[in-house]
């Protein structure tokens, strides 16, 4: 008997599997030719579908366009005159195609502007039951987003306008979750929108108590702002001081060392307008001295163009702080406001403008409405 080699015994196996395979396919290609089919129109569908959801986003965004661009027109007209009223037929057309854009669907930010928006359109047009119902659309559904934050300020906006006591009551609850996010401009505004709803629930030491957050918050930003400049120029009269030290061989004065001891010690206690002073006077009583130092020589050139950029940026500094910080003793706070402000940048939050207006309502409150009540209350005796 012959011997069957390896290489027939793989072609026995490879004929074997394909017959065996080719009986699958004769019994099996019913549902073998119905599985592919479905395959592919699954495939067909899934490509269908994507082209579909890219062109309804693409519409969406368009149509946003058009609706931001009449929003934006009615925004124009109302700050202007508005004689001819174009500005409610815009807020209209806006808000049409913002609901339209909600009917057709799109991406979500596309949907949340529209929301947001048609929101807005609500409120400008009065319907503030039906502005509030969509600001809590957006907040619900897109609770991450920022156009729920100013959601949250829209709804209070509502609230208020209705303006009967319940309503005035839920404008503040809103208000005051505003208020509780990180500070920004909106957020500290919300302190003027409460104390606001106060008033007009006749609740004037809750009113004041709101006001007095932004007053103080800013009293507090000009302070650190003083403190930031003065420790600056502090720093900087230290370094121009030790650039004279390793320049001069002269004797420093009785009145240098005490001047800069006292510079330290108000340094350490971090009290930087006075430490800036202590050192400009030790700079001061030196400056003689140093000024008839060899101007040759390169450390004492550089020691001397430190003096002079120092004396160029703490002049006014200390001499408007300083005036700023009398007329704080005389409770006189515009005027030392005044000269704070010709200091030091008031590049803060609160600004100037959310605490002028929160000191004009405390100032109207206890000269105005106090009175008033005051002599309500004697001709009731």
């Amino acid at each position: 008997m012959a011997k069957i080699t390896r290489k027939q015994i793989k072609e026995d196996k490879l004929l074997s599997t394909t017959a065996k395979f080719y009986v699958y396919l004769n019994k099996y290609w019913k549902q073998i030719v119905g599985v592919v089919a479905v395959a592919i129109i699954l495939v067909a569908a899934i490509s269908v579908f994507y082209r579909y959801t890219v062109n309804r986003n693409e519409r969406a965004s368009l149509n946003l366009i058009e609706a931001m661009a009449f929003y934006s027109e009615a925004e124009m007209a109302l700050g202007g005159d508005d004689e001819d009223g174009s500005a409610t037929e815009k807020y209209e057309k806006a808000m049409t195609k913002f609901e339209g854009i909600l009917k057709g669907g799109g991406r979500d930010q596309t949907i949340s502007e529209a929301l947001f928006y048609s929101a807005k359109c609500s409120y400008r047009l009065g319907k503030y039951s039906e502005a509030i119902s969509t600001f809590e659309k957006v907040i619900s559904k897109y609770p991450k987003n920022i156009l729920a934050f100013y959601s949250q300020g829209g709804t209070g906006q509502c609230y208020e306008q209705i303006g009967d006591d319940e309503s005035l009551r839920k404008a503040i609850q809103q208000y005051d979750k505003l208020s509780r996010y990180p500070e920004n401009y909106v957020t500290l505004q919300a302190f003027i929108d409460k104390g606001r709803c106060y008033e007009k629930l006749g609740e004037w030491d809750q009113a004041i108590k709101e006001y007095s957050n932004i007053v103080g918050k800013f009293n507090a930003a000009v302070e650190l702002a003083i403190q930031a400049r003065c420790k600056e120029l502090a720093q900087s009269a230290g370094e121009t001081i030790a650039k004279y030290r390793a320049a001069s061989s002269g004797q420093l004065s009785a009145d240098f060392a005490k001047f800069e001891s006292e510079a330290k010690k108000q340094e350490k206690n971090q009290q930087w307008f006075e430490a800036l002073k202590m050192y400009d006077k030790a700079i001061f009583s030196q400056k003689e001295a140093w000024g008839q130092e060899n101007a040759s020589d390169e450390g004492n050139k550089a020691a001397l163009d430190a003096l002079r950029a120092y004396e160029n940026s703490s002049a006014n500094v200390i001499r408007y702080v300083g005036i700023g910080r009398r007329y704080e003793k005389q409770e006189n706070r515009d005027e030392a406001l005044r000269n704070f402000r010709r200091a030091v940048l008031f590049n803060f939050l609160p600004d100037k403008e959310l605490y002028d207006e929160a000191q004009l309502r405390i100032d109207w409150i206890n000269t105005v409405e106090k009175n008033r009540m005051a002599s309500g209350s004697q001709k009731s005796e």
